[in-house]
């Protein structure tokens, strides 16, 4: 049989079968996008120019990619069939994982402001934090593939389970970031509704950084298949611990780096872009960091 370098022909085809239905997802995605905020994608992006509309749906196919890597890493099924069977399913898990989480967080965590609405209006500030919303809960629904090990339909439920333990650990580090807002008399959610990008994109990159943080679990928390209670139990206090670390290591950071300058002026009053995307991109090193080094 035809191999090179670790690949055969039956590899190829597998590949060749995997890369077919993840276009096939991409493209289901823009539809679904379209049918769920009741408008033509193509007219948005192309006609409308509407640069927030754009970043949304850049974010849909951001999480879908970043899922699906968790999808993949394990080995290829039995047959082709099987392989085609379990990549389309996941697939179909992973984007209807990716909005329900992400309904969740805008829904439950910013109550007091439609994110749809915004974006629809062209609010840039609106999409910053929804392309945060989305990446996150993806990066903790790979989280929950890669933990499971996922070969086969068995894992489906734990993933689901520790889908929704994450969510809620994320929805504390979501309301943790509207607290620090509201300690310093402002409102995080008027602020979004003024546009003030800058706020947007550090609240994006602080929650990025969290859930990569919470990625960290996978390679700390034991998955016990025969205990499935304790394994998310472990699950739970482990991201819980890696989100706090987190929190504690990115506040050094940024104070150490931004030495001297008033955070909270620079980005809520005077909306310089560059000290956000700073204190996003620290948030983002930091969380990629633990995701690295303790992550599996």
């Amino acid at each position: 049989m035809f191999e090179f370098d670790g690949l055969t022909m039956w590899t190829v085809q597998a590949l060749i079968i995997d890369f077919a239905i993840i276009i096939a997802l991409f493209v289901s995605l823009k539809q679904l996008k379209g049918w769920i905020s009741n408008l033509h994608a193509g007219d948005e992006i192309a006609k409308r120019d509407n640069f927030a509309f754009g970043i949304s749906f850049a974010a849909g196919l951001a999480g879908l990619a970043i899922v699906l890597t968790g999808v993949t890493s394990g080995a290829f099924a039995d047959s082709l069939a099987a392989e085609a069977q379990l990549m389309a399913g996941y697939g179909i898990l992973a984007i209807a994982l990716i909005k329900a989480g992400h309904f969740f967080q805008d829904k439950v965590t910013l109550s007091k402001v439609n994110l749809h609405d915004e974006i629809v209006k062209g609010n840039m500030t609106a999409s910053f934090v929804e392309f945060g919303h989305i990446v996150t809960v993806a990066i903790v629904v790979r989280s929950a593939f890669i933990w499971v090990l996922t070969e086969g339909w068995h894992g489906i439920p734990v993933v689901i389970a520790a889908f929704v333990v994450a969510n809620i650990i994320m929805l504390f580090v979501s309301k943790y970031r509207i607290y620090m807002f509201k300690r310093n008399n402002d409102c995080l959610q008027t602020l979004i509704m003024k546009d003030n990008r800058a706020v947007g994109l550090r609240y994006a990159g602080f929650l990025i950084g969290s859930g990569l943080a919470v990625t960290a679990a996978t390679g700390l928390a034991p998955y016990v298949a025969d205990n499935l209670v304790l394994s998310l139990a472990y699950w739970a206090g482990y991201a819980i611990f890696s989100v706090v670390i987190f929190a504690v290591l990115h506040l050094i950071t940024i104070k150490t780096i931004l030495i001297g300058v008033d955070i909270r002026e620079e980005v809520v009053d005077q909306e310089n872009i560059g000290v956000a995307m700073i204190s996003a991109t620290s948030a983002f090193a930091i969380g990629l960091t633990m995701a690295t080094l303790l992550g599996s």
